[in-house]
This record gives C-alpha cells, structure tokens and sequence, in this order.
C-alpha cells in the first residue's frame, strides 16, 4: 500500500468526520430553535414538537448515512487498484477469529471485520478486544482507522 494512498485516505477519513460534525451541529441548532418556539408558544410539551424533533433527527440520521456511505464508496475508490498484499512479519492471519483473505479488495476486508465486531452485544468489549487486534490493523490499513471511529460511537 501506498503512502500516499494511505495519506489521501486520512484525508477522506477527516472530511467525512467534519461533514458529520457539522451536520451535528446544525441538528442541535435547530433542536434549540424549535425547541425555544415551542417554549415561547407555550407548546413544550406537546406531541407537536417530539414530532418537530424526531423529524431534524431522523434528517441527521440520513445525513451521517449519506456522509458514511459516500466515504466507503470513496475509500473503496481509493484502494481499488491496489493489489492485495499479504500479512506483514510477526503477523500470523489464522489467529483471526473472522477470516483474512489478503487478496480481497479493501471494501470486502472492511465488511467483514466489521460485521464481526459490530456482532458483539457488548459493543465496549467489541472496542477494547479491536484495539488489540494487530491483524485487524495489518488486514484493513487505512480502514482499521474507519471501523475504530464506528466503534467508538457504538460504546
């Protein structure tokens, strides 16, 4: 893997993170605003604004999917002529408890890892046992970063 590939990843990586933030931001603004009107028309309690509200957070829902979906497709561009390449010294694939196919298109890797650890019920024990995992780190580069931010979020 490229250095500059690994560079220009971060890179989408950040700008996803910004996009996501600012989104969040907009949300909690607007939730104050409606949520000051509601007050003012002394309406807070209403059926009226849980409706205003769950419709701005199901509109930021969508954004982060759209923001999330568009950095995968992003990456998944990024990465797609880079050969697959093996496991580095001291790594040893078969201890993995999901599988490790090195020739497998980072997308793919991505997926399956992540589907291994989103699988968790214990979703601060699916992040500690990640941040041990160096064939994770090996295995998905770039993405390791990506599948750690998912996680974070989920504890």
């Amino acid at each position: 893997m490229a250095v500059g590939t690994d560079v220009l990843a971060q890179r989408l990586i950040d700008g996803a993170e910004r996009e996501i933030a600012a989104e969040e931001d907009e949300f909690a603004r607007e939730s104050y605003r409606e949520r000051a009107a509601a007050s003012a028309r002394r309406t807070a309690r209403s059926s009226i604004l849980e409706k205003i509200l769950a419709d701005l957070k199901e509109k930021l829902d969508a954004a982060v999917a759209d923001i999330r979906r568009q950095l995968e497709e992003d990456l998944e561009d990024l990465y797609a002529g880079e050969e697959g390449s093996g496991p580095s010294s001291g790594i040893d694939p078969g201890e993995a408890p999901y599988e490790v196919d090195y020739t497998l298109p980072m997308s793919e890797r991505y997926a399956e890892v992540k589907a291994y650890y989103l699988a968790y019920e214990d979703k601060e024990e699916a992040l500690a046992d990640y941040r041990e995992d160096k064939i994770a780190e090996d295995y998905l580069g770039v993405y390791y970063n990506y599948l750690l931010q998912l996680l974070m979020t989920q504890v």
